[in-house]
C-alpha cells in the first residue's frame, strides 16, 4: 500500500514545505511565516498527531495529517484533519481521495466517529471533503473596510 505512517525523516521532509502549503490552504488570506506554521503545526504533533504519506517509488507524493482535538461545542474529543497537501506533479490522480480516505479509515478505528477540518472558501480542496461526505458546521465570516 503506498499510504502508510509517516517516519521521523518524512516527516522533517514534508516540515520543510510547511511555508508551500500555508500559501495554497490559506489561498492568500495568510502571508505565510514560519511563526505561524509552528503555531499551526507543534500543537498537533505533540499532541499525538502524525502524518500519512503516499509513497511511490521511494518519493513522498503527499502527505495528509491527523490527531484530535477537543471541540468545546460538544464537550468532545473529535478526529481531526489539520492538513493535507500532494505536491503539484502528482495531483489530479487521486491521491487526496486516499490519503483522505485511508485518515477517516484510521481516525474512525482509534474510535473517533466525528472529524473535522478547516478549509478556506476558495480553496478546491473543498469539492472533495464535500464529496467525501463532510459537510459545512460553522462558518467565519469577516468584513473588511468600513461599512
Amino acid at each position: 500500500m503506498p499510504i502508510q505512517k509517516a517516519t521521523i525523516q518524512q516527516t522533517k521532509e514534508i516540515l520543510k514545505c510547511a511555508l508551500d502549503v500555508m500559501d495554497e490552504a490559506t489561498v492568500g488570506n495568510v502571508v505565510p511565516s514560519w511563526q505561524k506554521a509552528k503555531e499551526l503545526i507543534w500543537p498537533f504533533l505533540n499532541n499525538g498527531g502524525f502524518y500519512l504519506v503516499y509513497m511511490e517509488n521511494n518519493t513522498i507524493q503527499g502527505w495528509i495529517g491527523i490527531g484530535t482535538n477537543y471541540d468545546f461545542y460538544t464537550d468532545q474529543v473529535i478526529g481531526i484533519i489539520p492538513e493535507l497537501y500532494v505536491l503539484p506533479p502528482f495531483r489530479k490522480k487521486g491521491i487526496a481521495k486516499q490519503l483522505c480516505e485511508e485518515a477517516c479509515r484510521q481516525l474512525n478505528k482509534m474510535g473517533y466517529d466525528r472529524i473535522q477540518l478547516n478549509v478556506f472558501e476558495g480553496n478546491h480542496a473543498k469539492q472533495l471533503y464535500r464529496k467525501l461526505g463532510f459537510r459545512d458546521v460553522y462558518t467565519t465570516m469577516e468584513l473588511k473596510g468600513k461599512i
